[in-house]
């Protein structure tokens, strides 16, 4: 969670200064393709995390399912839209792209609350699909502000909550 919270977080901000910096602002789009080795550290990272783990409830690979599901729909979002907006020229379609990510993020949120039995993810939902709703009325850049945003408060946060009771409980 930490992890991709910064990640995005800073893919996020950083596109949003490109976008004001670069002669074609159309490039600064291409730094989220830095997520891609991102993921396959990731899932080293997660690998090994789950070699040292004693026991993997079925929950637990549930909740992991939630969010490799968040992944594939993700990614084919991502070439529907793509395909959709340079096919019919239709380029104002390309702002649905951060809302819609939200959208899907408050959900696996959404679920994983259900899942972990952890409140303070409702909430978190809540504010991820708020701000869903705020970015239709904004221009892409304060849609990366708010996306940024929504990550920290969302995943680095939570996150480091999580942690300090993991810490504390096996103190």
């Amino acid at each position: 969670m930490i992890y991709w919270g910064y990640l995005t977080a800073v893919l996020a901000i950083t596109n949003c200064v490109l976008l004001h910096t670069l002669n074609n602002p159309n490039y600064s789009f291409w730094i989220w393709w830095l997520m891609l080795p991102a993921g396959i550290v990731s899932y080293f990272i997660e690998r090994r995390i789950n070699k040292k783990t004693l026991v993997k409830t079925h929950i637990d690979k549930i909740g992991s399912m939630v969010w490799f599901g968040f992944l594939i729909s993700f990614v084919v979002f991502t070439f529907v839209i793509h395909a959709v907006g340079n096919k019919y020229e239709i380029y104002q379609i390309f702002m649905l792209n951060t809302p819609v990510i939200m959208i899907m993020v408050g959900m696996g949120e959404f679920i994983s609350a259900c899942i972990y039995r952890q409140k303070m993810w409702y909430g978190i939902a809540a504010l991820t699909w708020s701000g869903a709703i705020a970015c239709a009325f904004l221009g892409v850049d304060i849609q990366f502000i708010i996306f940024a945003a929504c990550m920290i408060l969302g995943f680095v946060v939570p996150g480091h909550i999580l942690n300090c009771k993991a810490k504390k409980s096996h103190a």
